[in-house]
């Protein structure tokens, strides 16, 4: 077993709410968001509406990324969150998504996708950020898994 851990806090919290509209990238968003109000550490929330997503999902045997998974329909967000850290000193965006459609076809009427969301473009979304005053968190390689991770002391 390997855990790594730091309070990231040590100065406070801010929380921030706000929306994301007009075709934007959520991810360029959120990375332009942190840019702007000096966040190098946070958790986001988010609700709303998708045009399109992307999800890239990752092979831990090969340690290789599989191919996209691309959707460009409507989509409802029924659970999105993620976190914000510093790759090579810019906010990094690390976002996972469960999101739904209707679809005639379903033997239920709705369609659920899920999965580490690599591209996501708003119609309208509303998300809430939580911003970690204190001591920044960086990713960098990790030997055992070949995943950016944060890079924290080991407890």
């Amino acid at each position: 077993m390997s855990i790594s851990l730091r309070q990231v806090n040590p100065q406070g919290t801010r929380t921030f709410m706000g929306t994301i509209t007009a075709d934007a990238d959520i991810h360029l968003a959120l990375a332009d968001v942190a840019e702007k109000l000096d966040v190098s550490t946070a958790t986001f929330n988010l609700l709303g509406g998708l045009r399109e997503v992307e999800f890239r999902a990752f092979d831990f045997d090969s340690q290789q990324r599989k191919a996209p998974l691309r959707f460009q329909r409507a989509l409802e967000i029924v659970s999105g969150h993620g976190t914000i850290a510093l790759l090579d000193g810019k906010p990094h965006i690390h976002m996972h998504l469960a999101l739904a459609y209707q679809d005639a076809e379903s033997p239920t009427g709705i369609v659920l996708l899920a999965g580490h969301a690599a591209k996501a473009i708003a119609f309208a979304v509303e998300f809430t950020l939580n911003a970690y005053d204190g001591a920044p968190v960086h990713r960098a390689p990790d030997e055992g898994t070949g995943l950016m991770l944060w890079d924290l002391p080991k407890l």
